[in-house]
């Protein structure tokens, strides 16, 4: 198989375990426990469609060496943002790397060096922010930009020798502003090109307990034959946006602390501060986790309940799961967690630090977002440090 072939190859085994996975989401909607289920599932399609054909074997030059072509964490060309700013390796969530040449050093025989044919990027209800960075736009060859899953695809598509990105990114009807992320997001995906001979794909799925499906592409082709194989299979999605369920779901009646599933609506929560608690949310890339009658717990990257958002009588309270002395420093008004609407029940142990479950980490910490800042822009100081406090809040197990 030359490379021309093996592109091919792997562009159909790609467009196959993407449908599989659309569809195992789509048959169960909230059955994936965020993108990490998600990217173990399509890695498994992918070997399945692949067989053989993504195994290398090296006898001449590392004999008794095999190597898997389909990589997990492949490290992109291009450096990237890390916390401290600075450039350093970044990874694509899935690649399907080309053999080495028969020439190449040894060294670039092994797995973390070979080369990316297609890479494919993941997401489950990710801000904006995080699908796209639009300041990939500006960058030059050797100037550091965010990771993003499509600015990543995208500038190694442009300035490296990437030929196919794949970004697949999916949102529940129980995100606040789902449908608006979806809609902004796949506005700018729909503007980007790149040279001829190479493809960036963005697929955003919402998927609803409804089973009122959406499926939307900026390759309209790979748009049409998604729907088309979910129809087959017996599975329903639209692609216009508008018909996209997004009410909550039914409360779970299971028992014990945490184990309610959102049942109360934002309105019930925030009122007329709905939008307001949303932008919380988005800022922080924060996904909610269970939405109580008086507040709602966050969660991020696995970690969950590690932050909570509470209505008060002149904001918006922002709760972290504990205090130490790494936080960050604030303008925001401290607040005594004894305040708090939601300061009873289980919640009160979980505030106040005590008991088995909570001690361990100590008393969590409240901080009163004024309503004033929902007025103010994103660059405002109110703004910098919710973010700063929410990517604290992301540290704590």
């Amino acid at each position: 198989m030359n490379v021309a072939e093996r592109e091919r190859f792997y562009e159909e085994i790609t467009k196959k375990a993407v449908a599989d996975t659309v569809e195992k989401l789509l048959k169960y909607p909230f059955g994936f426990h965020g993108d990490t289920g998600i990217q173990n599932y399509l890695y498994a399609r992918l070997l399945d469609h692949g067989g053989e054909w993504l195994k290398f074997d090296d006898p001449d030059r590392r004999p008794g060496f095999s190597t898997i072509l389909l990589q997990v964490e492949q490290i992109t060309r291009i450096k990237y943002s890390n916390t401290g700013g600075a450039g350093g390796d970044a990874r694509f969530d899935l690649a399907l790397t080309l053999p080495p040449g028969s020439a190449d050093p040894i060294e670039d025989r092994f797995a973390t060096n070979l080369l990316a044919s297609i890479a494919v990027e993941l997401g489950k209800n990710k801000a904006v922010e995080e699908v796209v960075d639009k300041g990939m736009f500006a960058y030059a060859p050797g100037s550091v930009i965010g990771t993003s899953d499509v600015s990543k695809l995208y500038l190694e598509l442009k300035h490296e020798q990437l030929r196919q990105g794949w970004a697949i990114e999916f949102y529940d009807s129980l995100l606040p502003g789902g449908k608006r992320v979806i809609g902004e997001a796949l506005e700018t995906c729909r503007g980007l090109n790149v040279e001829a001979g190479k493809k960036l794909v963005v697929v955003f799925v919402g998927f609803s307990h409804l089973g009122e499906h959406y499926v939307a592409s900026n390759d309209v082709g790979v748009q049409a034959e998604l729907i088309a194989l979910l129809a087959e299979n017996g599975t329903s999605a639209g692609s216009d946006l508008a018909s996209y369920a997004s009410q909550p779901a039914p409360p779970y009646r299971g028992s014990g602390w945490g184990s309610q599933e959102p049942s109360a609506s934002p309105e019930d929560v925030f009122a007329d501060r709905a939008e307001f608690a949303e932008r919380i949310i988005q800022t922080g890339g924060m996904q909610e986790c269970g939405r109580k009658s008086r507040y709602v717990n966050l969660s991020c990257a696995g970690k969950k309940n590690i932050a909570q958002i509470h209505p008060q009588p002149d904001g918006i309270a922002l709760v972290l799961r504990s205090q130490d002395e790494a936080l960050p420093e604030t303008r925001l008004e401290r607040i005594p967690v004894a305040d708090l609407v939601g300061y009873a029940g289980a919640n009160k142990a979980w505030l106040d630090g005590t008991g088995r479950l909570f001690e361990r980490k100590g008393p969590a910490v409240a901080f009163l977002i004024p309503d004033a800042a929902a007025e103010s822009g994103p660059e405002d100081w109110p703004w910098q440090d919710v973010s700063s406090l929410l990517e604290h809040a992301k540290t704590l197990a």
